[in-house]
């Protein structure tokens, strides 16, 4: 479980830098639904992100509970591109 809070707060310190400095994000979830987004608000328990990526997200605002997320990293276009 420590492992599980540690990496949530490393998540946590990752997105405040992405959001300050306007970074995308790739994000995916424990249902391996993948998000590319750019982060709205960073909050405790949660991330507000708005997708760009994939069409059938675009523009959608999406709030995330922090343990359900998977995977969480810095935008790469490659990878936008083969979802899309």
């Amino acid at each position: 479980m420590d492992m599980v809070r540690e990496r949530i707060q490393q998540w946590k310190l990752t997105a405040e830098i992405f959001l300050k400095g306007n970074v995308r994000a790739y994000i995916k979830d424990v249902s391996n639904n993948i998000y590319f987004c750019d982060i709205l608000l960073v909050g405790e328990d949660t991330i507000t992100i708005r997708c760009f990526d994939p069409e059938q997200r675009r523009g959608d605002k999406v709030v995330l509970y922090w343990p359900l997320i998977a995977k969480f990293e810095k935008h790469n276009d490659e990878r936008s591109k083969k979802a899309t």
